[in-house]
């Protein structure tokens, strides 16, 4: 569908309870920016100066459209724990021009999400539209392009009985960091899970208390704690395309390990290291390591995460 081309949904949502997608023209970027949403802004502002025209379509338009395109199957799904390094590895995937990386794209999420808010859909549906997203997401609008790279959110680990049955036969790259680190990170700047009522408590697997209103930090560690527990259940179950690296073992290390698990190749590898010594969401500023807080020990979490760490 050459009418397509470099056209992508960017949001899922239903305003007036028929689900439909916003779509934006990417034209001929390559996408670079530390996370999805910065690329949308970035879009949509060059179209709102072209056109008031803002397109919406269906779901049954989605899944159409996606049948005709010529697109790059996903090379990998990125999981992480949030502040572990998984921004600094698409931003350092994002350097090949090879390279199509989405970094947490808003649409991933509202699709995986919308169980929460329409009890009444059934799985096939869901994975008809992921799966038409994704393939959308990948068309080759670049001759170079060769691989399709999705980080997800930190809250998809909760998603991946689905996402492994949907994606049999696609590594899954799974980065994590211990939890007073990440704590500390959150600390300083929140993420969107660590604010108790943004993400819904049954996704993240958490029954809500007063503490949490008052302790984010408590709520951080109880929601890193349902990540641990999954990577651990994981690591058990062996799957031969699951793959672990955890951020004690280095920066130095992470490319080496990423493409030889995953099997992929790149010509830029060493661009790639370069992009490691600057901080993942402020490119042009040197790496420094996290100023130190002190912050109450959380046993559960960190008992969650040498229990995973133990069983790698």
């Amino acid at each position: 569908m050459d009418g397509l081309l470099n056209w992508i949904p960017y949001k899922f949502e239903k305003p007036d309870g028929t689900w439909q997608l916003r779509w934006m023209d990417l034209a001929e970027r390559h996408i670079a920016e530390p996370f999805f949403d910065e690329t949308i802004a970035i879009c949509l502002s060059k179209m709102r100066e072209r056109s008031v025209y803002n397109p919406l379509s269906d779901t049954g338009f989605l899944a159409g459209s996606s049948r005709g395109i010529n697109a790059i199957p996903p090379t990998a799904f990125i999981f992480h724990v949030s502040r572990c390094g998984s921004t600094l590895l698409t931003q350092a995937l994002s350097i090949d021009p090879a390279n199509i990386v989405y970094a947490e794209a808003p649409l991933i999420d509202e699709i995986l999400r919308a169980f929460v808010q329409d009890k009444n859909l059934k799985e096939e549906e869901v994975e008809k539209w992921f799966k038409a997203a994704v393939k959308i997401m990948g068309q080759k609008r670049k001759s170079q392009y060769q691989q399709l790279f999705i980080k997800l959110d930190s809250w998809h680990i909760h998603f991946y009985p689905l996402l492994r049955k949907w994606f049999p036969e696609t590594p899954f790259y799974f980065l994590s960091r211990e939890p007073g680190a990440v704590i500390i990170s959150h600390h300083k700047r929140r993420g969107l899970h660590s604010v108790p009522g943004i993400i819904e408590a049954s996704l993240l697997k958490i029954e809500l208390e007063e503490r949490h209103y008052s302790d984010f930090n408590f709520f951080t560690a109880q929601v890193l704690e349902g990540y641990y527990k999954v990577l651990y259940d994981l690591v058990i179950a062996n799957h031969p395309l699951d793959h672990f690296y955890d951020y004690s073992w280095g920066m130095d290390n992470l490319l080496k390990h990423f493409f030889a698990s995953i099997t992929a190749k790149t010509t830029n590898e060493s661009e790639m290291k370069k992009r490691l010594g600057f901080h993942s969401k402020y490119p042009g500023q040197p790496y420094h390591n996290d100023i130190k807080v002190d912050l109450p020990d959380y046993h559960h979490a960190n008992l969650a995460y040498q229990n995973f760490i133990t069983a790698l």
